[in-house]
């Protein structure tokens, strides 16, 4: 149930159990994944909490439950493309039956997957469905390309963005990689690619945008202390790296300014949906070799 994800997820245990128990349950959620890989099985545990609300016992929450995974449960339907997309027949057949009067319990869900995959004129299908709320009936939209989705469609859903659980680094240790980039892009330029590549893969890997958001703001903090170097103010050596003293004493300021704001830039992009691969690639570039 949802209660297995209350660590690891504790604002959205909090919100959607907040909800649950004050049966202000809303007519639409839209999910960003957030490349979260227990996405679905976290929607899976909101939607059996919702269908247990007027169980009477534990034995016949499970039996719901139990239902519910096997795919036997008549209230609960999923859609996920077909081939490549979600087709407009998907959503009117979707549409057919949830016109329907409700075979069990008080509360029909349809969760769809992936559903920015969706041609305009299935968005639009699946736009009036949501400007007509049924009160018995709970949609759930997934989505990992949240910036792909029409803005008609997300104003009309509760959004609700999941903890990206791959990835959890302390502060010092976003630090500490943000030294080592520093440290690579200072003293080998462009010829330290593949470290760069290296110390950044985590972010890659996983596709944690917020995560590699978090870094560029450390590291714009980082070249920031390089900016503000005085070599009589020893007190610069408690916040940075040793290993970076020598290089920022001799940097140019203009260079580093110029750094700093490329980095902002950069930093901007990550909201854009852009390579992060790419994009780690032409910091590494600009800041080695063109600055």
């Amino acid at each position: 149930m949802l209660s297995d994800y209350k660590d690891c997820q504790p604002d959205v245990y909090n919100l959607l159990m907040n909800e649950i128990n004050t049966g202000h349950i809303s007519h639409a959620y839209l999910i960003d994944e957030n490349d979260n890989p227990e996405s679905f099985n976290i929607v899976m545990a909101f939607v059996k909490e919702v269908l247990c609300l007027s169980s009477n016992s534990d034995t016949e929450k499970e039996i719901i439950c139990k239902r519910v995974d096997d795919g036997n449960y008549p209230e609960v339907k999923i859609i996920s493309p077909d081939g490549l997309l979600i087709k407009k027949q998907q959503i009117i057949d979707l549409q057919r039956d949830f016109t329907k009067v409700a075979v069990e319990g008080n509360r029909r869900i349809y969760v769809i997957r992936d559903c920015e995959k969706m041609r305009p004129e299935t968005a639009n299908s699946m736009l009036k469905f949501l400007e007509e709320p049924d009160n018995s009936v709970v949609a759930i939209l997934m989505t990992n390309n949240y910036n792909n989705l029409l803005s008609t469609i997300i104003s009309r859903c509760q959004v609700i963005k999941l903890f990206n659980s791959n990835l959890s680094l302390s502060n010092s240790e976003f630090e500490n990689l943000a030294f080592d980039f520093v440290f690579n892009i200072e003293s080998k330029g462009i010829r330290s690619i593949d470290e760069i590549r290296n110390i950044l893969s985590c972010f890659v890997t996983s596709r944690d945008r917020d995560g590699l958001i978090k870094f560029f703001d450390v590291l714009i903090s980082t070249y920031y202390y390089g900016l503000m170097f005085d070599i009589n103010n020893k007190k610069i050596s408690s916040v940075v790296d040793e290993r970076l003293l020598s290089i920022f004493c001799k940097s140019d300021k203009r260079k580093l300014l110029s750094k700093i704001n490329y980095l902002i830039f950069a930093k901007d992009s990550i909201k854009y949906n852009v390579n992060m691969q790419l994009l780690i690639d032409s910091v590494v570039v600009n800041l080695g070799g063109c600055l």
